[in-house]
């Protein structure tokens, strides 16, 4: 593998999971490629837990949680499947630290890199041949509570009832104006990206992630007139929730946190995007038809 000269070392950092020791031949051999490249390495909290119980007699690796902000990433790698990709794509937020996903999960819609060709998509991107995949993030704002929180995510916010009683009603405004109450277990709003995900096993069409859109997708809908609807990325969703518990579930990307009626939900487009590293020739189209079947002829 070819060895490139860097002015200013690389920070790099292996975010992963809940990895068994079966997963150490493949971290280790990215780790003695990152040494050769003289890369600062990071680890998150359970990987770097795996690597201190297995030492790699490498340089000294540095837990993720302590890195300062005033040293920004130059490549996140993700060590498992879609859903570690977003806590990466999470982790890195504002920063737009280019994510590498490598596949030791099941899906791998996003983290589209194969075990076996790990080293080579990283010579790839070390030797600057790669294509940066920029993907629209949602932001989410909450009103109505003592301190107003924002957080982003990558596929979809869902709104979702908290449990198996009676359903919630959303009461949905696009640019200010009333769009419809949904009376349904809950909402989804996806990304272009998200839309292959949760928004899809709802009926939600599928959207290019070249397309500057949102997809509003209900969740088991009591009104059945009521379809999946695709917006503009340039428009303001708010989102007010009656439930007889006076609680819900607001869902992004898997994180899930109990939620008061009493508050309003704006999402937007974000000001920044999450930046997946791209280093092969497959498109949208390649990946649908190798990880839904998209079109498979059935009848054989």
């Amino acid at each position: 593998m070819a060895i490139l000269n860097f002015l200013i070392p690389m920070k790099v950092a292996l975010y992963g999971k809940s990895l068994s020791k079966d997963s150490l031949p493949l971290i280790t051999s990215l780790l003695h490629a990152l040494n050769d490249y003289s890369a600062s390495l990071f680890a998150s909290p359970s990987l770097h837990t795996l690597l201190q119980d297995h030492p790699t007699r490498l340089s000294p690796i540095q837990p993720l949680e302590r890195m300062e902000e005033a040293t920004p990433l130059d490549l996140m790698i993700s060590l498992g499947g879609d859903g570690t990709l977003l806590e990466a794509v999470n982790y890195v937020g504002a920063s737009e630290t280019p994510v590498l996903g490598i596949n030791v999960g099941r899906m791998g819609f996003l983290a589209t890199v194969a075990k076996d060709n790990a080293l080579a998509a990283l010579a790839i991107f070390c030797q600057n041949k790669h294509s940066i995949d920029r993907r629209t993030l949602l932001q989410v704002k909450v009103l109505g509570m003592s301190t107003t929180t924002i957080d982003f995510a990558l596929n979809e916010v869902a709104f979702l009832k908290q449990n198996s009683s009676a359903m919630i009603a959303v009461h949905a405004s696009i640019n200010g104006e009333l769009s419809t109450t949904y009376w349904a277990d809950g909402l989804i709003v996806a990304t272009p990206t998200g839309s292959t995900g949760y928004s899809l096993s709802c009926g939600g069409p599928i959207v290019l992630p070249s397309a500057h859109n949102l997809v509003v997708t209900p969740v088991s809908p009591h009104n059945l007139s009521v379809r999946p609807l695709v917006v503009p990325d340039s428009a303001v969703l708010s989102f007010k929730i009656e439930s007889r518990n006076k609680k819900f579930l607001a869902t992004l990307d898997g994180r899930s946190r109990t939620t008061p009626t009493d508050v309003e939900l704006v999402i937007r487009k974000a000001s920044f995007k999450a930046h997946l590293v791209s280093v092969g020739q497959r498109n949208i189209f390649d990946v649908l038809r190798q990880k839904l079947h998209w079109g498979l002829d059935v009848r054989n």
